[in-house]
């Protein structure tokens, strides 16, 4: 079995954690908005934290699968 790519959901999910950074820079000192894209920015840093993880795990299972003695 082999894991799909998960890409092109890292590609967007960094994007939209950039937006919210910046959002959170600009946004004033205390606001609402910067406690709400502190929550974005920190779902966020999980979610590419764990799309990384899964890449990993999925070059791991290529490389396997590629240098293993044949049977």
């Amino acid at each position: 079995m082999t894991l799909s790519s998960m890409r092109p959901p890292i590609y967007f999910v960094l994007t939209a954690t950039l937006m919210a950074w910046r959002a959170y820079e600009i946004a004033p000192a205390y606001s609402a908005v910067q406690v709400e894209l502190t929550g974005c920015v920190m779902l966020a840093a999980t979610l590419l934290a764990v799309g990384f993880f899964w890449e990993l795990l999925r070059w791991y299972q290529r490389m396997d699968r590629r240098y293993a003695p044949e049977r």
